[in-house]
């Protein structure tokens, strides 16, 4: 069993964090003028007209990709090498770019066809649902991703341990796609996180004010919410589903229909052959906990993590009827 080690915030630490007063500029893209030409102890530099910005690591990321820059490329390029790159990419690149920026730096640049979220916009809707005590397990923004995990539905109690409920707000913000919500189960014991496969939970935010993004997203949230108490119930009965006899088959059946990833699979096979009499619910959660192992803690492991924790809430919703010696699902006669 994999533990997480990440201290658990509170939504009032989140918001204390993400919380910015942003200033917005907007102009032709080939205005803006990158500066890689510092001194030692200084750092690389936005020019928007007299006002300089300092960048960091993330900020140039965003950069690159808003002017199509390879990432892994540009960060191997010597100082006057980036200085001369980004430049001839901003000198000739047509349209407009919409830069904003705090007194910390550069935090977004994007198309002014391209309103999204802020990024204090989740936590509000989200305090507006739960608590500000409420937990949060896992926050991060970054120029290609944002996750907001949070959990506070009083628990379900059963016998093998508590079960909390919460939700997961995200959003693709390399692609600016419409955000996203998902309920979501925490068993404490274990620590591992199962999101629940909801797909009538979808936001149209196609040509739609960020306004009215925010209130659909809030509407989503709340009808996600609203069925955690019996996605949890679902979780515990799950145990009273022996695969003593097949265990191996239902979880070959389960990576097969899901595309479940190929080391993962190997842990989760481990897990489930140390277990005298496991039931459905261990599997599930055999899945979820794979998700915490530490070869797949960094942040490029992402996909991967949120790929085990999903197929674990497919295995809590699925109720089709199998073929009782392969686990194929039943065509209705």
């Amino acid at each position: 069993m994999h533990l997480r080690e990440r201290e658990p915030r509170t939504l009032n630490d989140v918001y204390a964090d993400w919380k910015s007063r942003d200033r917005s500029w907007t102009s032709d893209a080939c205005v803006p003028v990158v500066d890689f030409t510092y001194e030692e102890n200084e750092t690389s530099g936005l020019l928007l007209g007299d006002h300089r910005i300092s960048l960091d690591e993330k900020a140039i990321d965003q950069l690159c990709a808003f002017y199509a820059i390879p990432r892994a490329f540009f960060h191997r390029l010597t100082p006057a090498e980036k200085h001369f790159v980004m430049n001839s990419r901003i000198d000739h690149a047509p349209g407009e770019v919409t830069v904003e920026y705090n007194r910390l730096g550069l935090t977004d640049v994007r198309k002014p066809t391209q309103p999204r979220l802020e990024v204090e916009q989740f936590v509000r809707i989200a305090s507006r649902i739960f608590p500000a005590s409420a937990t949060v397990l896992d926050d991060w923004f970054t120029p290609d991703d944002l996750r907001l995990d949070v959990i506070f539905q009083l628990p379900t109690i059963g016998t093998r341990g508590l079960v909390y409920g919460g939700l997961r707000f995200a959003q693709n913000r390399k692609q600016n796609l419409a955000p996203t919500v998902n309920p979501i189960l925490f068993h404490e014991e274990s620590t591992s996180v199962i999101e629940i496969p909801d797909w009538s939970l979808r936001i149209d935010a196609r040509g739609v004010s960020v306004e009215k993004i925010a209130e659909r997203l809030e509407a989503e949230a709340l009808r996600a919410e609203a069925r955690l108490s019996a996605d949890a119930t679902h979780l515990l009965d799950l145990d009273r589903i022996s695969i003593g006899g097949d265990r191996i088959t239902r979880l070959h059946r389960i990576a097969a229909e899901h595309k479940l990833p190929v080391r993962p699979l190997a842990d989760v096979t481990v897990t489930l052959s140390r277990s005298g009499e496991p039931t459905m619910f261990d599997l599930a959660l055999a899945i979820a906990n794979a998700a915490n192992a530490p070869k797949l803690q960094d942040a490029s492991k992402i996909t991967s993590r949120t790929k085990l924790q999903s197929v674990a809430g497919a295995v809590v919703t699925d109720e089709s009827a199998r073929c009782d010696s392969c686990a194929a699902v039943l065509t209705a006669a």
